[in-house]
């Protein structure tokens, strides 16, 4: 992602709604939250490493995954939280689009 749409939650709405969209059939949807993008100096510094994993594994969490060993997370696609949390996102990624709009307005006003 690039790096001005990072930290705004964008990756948790997109995987919830890719979830949402492959979940049919499904028992249980596992991940392993981690950094595919090591191209940054700041995270090979184990510690800035580990303090974003952490911060990807929350965010997981926010949308139903739970623990189940070491770094592997589950999630089952009949979870309530998963459908509460994705309209509650839906609604975040709204208001991302609303700001980006004002941006992009912004830049092309005279």
């Amino acid at each position: 992602m690039d790096k001005p749409w990072r930290g705004h939650g964008l990756g948790a709405i997109l995987a919830t709604e890719a979830i949402h969209r492959l979940m049919a059939g499904c028992r249980a949807i596992a991940c392993s939250p981690g950094v595919t993008d090591l191209s940054s100096d700041r995270l090979r510094n184990q510690t800035e490493f580990d303090r974003v994993t952490t911060k990807i594994a929350r965010g997981w969490e926010l949308i139903g995954f739970r623990r189940y060993q070491g770094n592997v997370y589950l999630l089952s696609p009949a979870s309530l939280e998963l459908e509460e949390q994705r309209g509650a996102m839906r609604g975040r990624l709204a208001d991302l689009g609303i700001v980006w709009r004002r941006i992009q307005g912004s830049r092309t006003s005279p």
